[in-house]
């Protein structure tokens, strides 16, 4: 199963996504953004579980909490851009 990247423009966005999604009952890491998916200078990622993916995306949406694009990394470790 695969790992699903959020990807965020600011570490203080990434942080108030991971504490929401936490309260939420689903488990994150922060991290950088891997260089290859920064759009634009530094960013930080969410990675959560494959299971969580949608009810992730759901909760970011209905609190407002602003992402840029989400990602998973395929088992040949090119990045996939998934739904947004």
């Amino acid at each position: 199963m695969h790992d699903y990247y959020f990807t965020f423009r600011s570490v203080t966005t990434a942080m108030k996504g991971s504490r929401i999604l936490e309260r939420a009952g689903i488990k994150t890491l922060l991290s950088r953004t891997p260089k290859m998916l920064q759009q634009q200078g530094c960013g930080y990622s969410l990675k959560v579980r494959a299971e969580n993916l949608q009810a992730a995306r759901t909760v970011l949406l209905l609190e407002d909490v602003r992402f840029n694009k989400i990602y998973r990394r395929e088992e040949n470790g090119r990045w996939q851009e998934v739904l947004r």
